[in-house]
């Protein structure tokens, strides 16, 4: 598919290691990430709720270090574990729509279909930077367990 990162023959489960390493590569090779994550200098979590039917039996996130427009690194790491100031919890439904492009993260926040912690005026002043994250994460080929065969 066009604008894919292709670090693999085959996608990734999304919230796993391989994924977050793919989504930190996907933001450092987009070229309108930098301008649109400009001032931006503090590490974000996306969490994902548990869902024991779908390979996570526990919350799990995938936490990126981002400054100066670039992924500075990216892991995946139990919930319990995250330390980023910025996170955005949500459960499997909502977190698979946004990554398929189908639920704008910034709406999925203001209707509280994702929980955010941290500083909200932070976030409204950097919308731009919200779905320019978005974006680079949809690049990334993903195959979600409710579709793997």
């Amino acid at each position: 598919m066009a604008g894919r990162i292709d670090c693999s023959a085959m996608p990734f489960m999304p919230f796993t290691q391989p994924w977050a390493d793919a989504f930190c590569e996907a933001i450092n090779s987009d070229p309108r990430y930098p301008s649109a994550a400009h001032g931006w200098r503090s590490p974000v979590a996306f969490i994902l709720d548990r869902v024991p039917e779908h390979g996570y039996p526990e919350d799990v996130a995938v936490e990126l270090v981002l400054e100066d427009g670039r992924c500075r690194g990216a892991r995946a790491v139990r919930a319990a574990d995250v330390t980023a100031p910025f996170r955005l919890r949500g459960n499997f439904r909502v977190w698979k729509r946004i990554s398929r492009g189908e639920l704008d993260p910034v709406t999925a926040v203001m209707k509280r279909d994702l929980a955010f912690s941290g500083a909200i005026m932070t976030l409204m002043l950097h919308t731009g930077w919200a779905r320019a994250l978005v974006d680079c994460v949809r690049k990334v080929d993903s195959i979600y367990p409710d579709e793997a065969h």
